[in-house]
This record gives C-alpha cells, sequence and structure tokens, in this order.
C-alpha cells in the first residue's frame, strides 16, 4: 500500500501515524447539550401549581418522587454536580471532582458556560465555581443567553443558568422566579441551538430542580426534564436523589461516575 493508501485507512480506522487513536468527540446517550437549572427551599406541593411548572410537566417529564439528599443548601447543589455533599458547609470553595472538571477533560472537551441571568448567582447556589470547575465562560442577563444561544455555543455543552436570592425564590415571592423561569423555557424554544439535533439526532435538554424543601416534604422537592429527547406530558413515580442526576449526566457522556452517584441508577425512563 502506498503512503496516501495508508493516510486514507488512517483516517477512516480512527487512527493517526505512530498507531495514536484519532479522539472522537463526546457523544450523548440521551441527549448532546445539557441546561440546568434550580430554584430554592420549597417543596414539591407548594410549587406544582405554578404556570411554568404546569407547562414543564405538560411538556415534559416530571419527577414526582424526587428528593434533596442534605440541609442546607450548599450541600444539595454540590451533590448534584459531584455525588457527593462534601460536609455541611454552605461553601467549601475547593476542587473536588465533578461533572464539569470531568467534562472538560475529555478530548475534545465538553465545556461549561455560567449564565448570571438577573443579578449573580451566589457562591453557595453555584457548584461550579464552589468546586473549582473549569468554566469556558461566565455571562450575564437573558438577553446574552438569548444571543449564545442562537449564536455559536457548541452542541455539547453544559450550561448552568442561575439568578440571585431575590430571582430564584429564596428571599422573594413565588411569582417573581415564576416569571423568570418562564422567561427561560420561550429563550430556550425559540432558540437555534435547543431546537437543532447533533448529527446523531439527539436533541439539548434541560433539567430543573429544586435545592431542598422548606422542612415540610420529608425533601421531596420538584424536578422535571423538558426538551424534544424527553416524553411529553409523562410523570415518573420512580425514587430519584441529585445523585440520581448527577448520574445521568456522567452515563450520558460515558464519564465515570462520582462519589455516591455510582451506587445509583440513572435516570433512563424519561427519554422518548
Amino acid at each position: 500500500m502506498n503512503r496516501r493508501g495508508f493516510m486514507r485507512l488512517a483516517v477512516a480506522t480512527g487512527a493517526v501515524l505512530l498507531g495514536r487513536p484519532r479522539p472522537a468527540a463526546a457523544r450523548g446517550r440521551w441527549w448532546s447539550g445539557l441546561v440546568f437549572a434550580v430554584f430554592e427551599n420549597h417543596g414539591f406541593s407548594q410549587v406544582v401549581g405554578l404556570p411554568s411548572h404546569r407547562r414543564l410537566a405538560a411538556e415534559g417529564a416530571l419527577l414526582t418522587r424526587y428528593f434533596a439528599v442534605s440541609h442546607p443548601s450548599g450541600p444539595n447543589y454540590r451533590a448534584l454536580l459531584s455525588g457527593e455533599t462534601w460536609g455541611r458547609a454552605e461553601v467549601v470553595d475547593t476542587f473536588h471532582p465533578s461533572v464539569g472538571s470531568e467534562a472538560a477533560a475529555l478530548t475534545p472537551p465538553i465545556p461549561t458556560y455560567v449564565y448570571d441571568l438577573a443579578g449573580e448567582i451566589a457562591t453557595r447556589h453555584n457548584p461550579f465555581i464552589d468546586l473549582q470547575a473549569p468554566i469556558a465562560g461566565t455571562r450575564h442577563g437573558l438577553e446574552r443567553l438569548r444571543a449564545d444561544l442562537n449564536g455559536t455555543l457548541p452542541s455539547a455543552a453544559i450550561i448552568y443558568v442561575g439568578w440571585d436570592d431575590a430571582n430564584d425564590m429564596h428571599d422573594d415571592a413565588a411569582e417573581r422566579a415564576d416569571h423568570n423561569l418562564t422567561a427561560l423555557l420561550d429563550t430556550l424554544a425559540a432558540s437555534s441551538w435547543f431546537t437543532t439535533p447533533d448529527p446523531e439526532g439527539r436533541y439539548p435538554v434541560l433539567f430543573f430542580c429544586y435545592d431542598e424543601d422548606s422542612g415540610l416534604e420529608g425533601d421531596r422537592v420538584f424536578a422535571a426534564w423538558w426538551g424534544h429527547g424527553v416524553r411529553r406530558g409523562w410523570q415518573s413515580g420512580i425514587p430519584h436523589t441529585h445523585y440520581s442526576f448527577c448520574r445521568t449526566v456522567t452515563d450520558n457522556w460515558g464519564l465515570r461516575p462520582l462519589g455516591r452517584a455510582a451506587g445509583v441508577s440513572s435516570i433512563q425512563e424519561v427519554w422518548a
């Protein structure tokens, strides 16, 4: 075989000279990209009737037996991304492996972007900062998110969106937070990024939940998946926790399971 033929064979088989494997992009099992958002300190029955939450349930998959794992906020956020609470402190500000750091270590990497949609996300509510995960960019405002969703965001990405304590139901009225979530859903639904499949036909997805309840419902919180690859109007009564979410993210991209998430199953019943 001549040199030209050898090179064609090497490319076709995913190899390069010297026998080194050619890096391959991570392929999602259920989704191409992930949007992730969290509200604060309310139990399932307190919020399930909000208009934005009814929309998530009608257009997506509602997890009716989804539970937080700790108190206060910080440990729950860390459990979502790292499979561990790392103690009960609100902030640890120490590197621990997370879905963000694991995804960034892939070749090519899956980047994480953080969007402060209103005000600035508190550090205790921003586990990417708290766990010192690599962040490709921190950006501000819903208009910037809208522009990026119709711009150059990679198909495979983690997009963490959040609000300050006046806008995520921590300090202010539920109606204000409900309006913010509706605006996010409208923005995603109108964007090219969220509505365009990758080459394998997988779409981005939104996961939305609460960090913990108000102490009245045994940590049962509202949680839902929403997007083109999710079963529409589906309700799951299978018990899940924040560790289940972490395991689902790592399973989607073939990352190693993290911490206590290695001992639970991923959320598999919601995919169309």
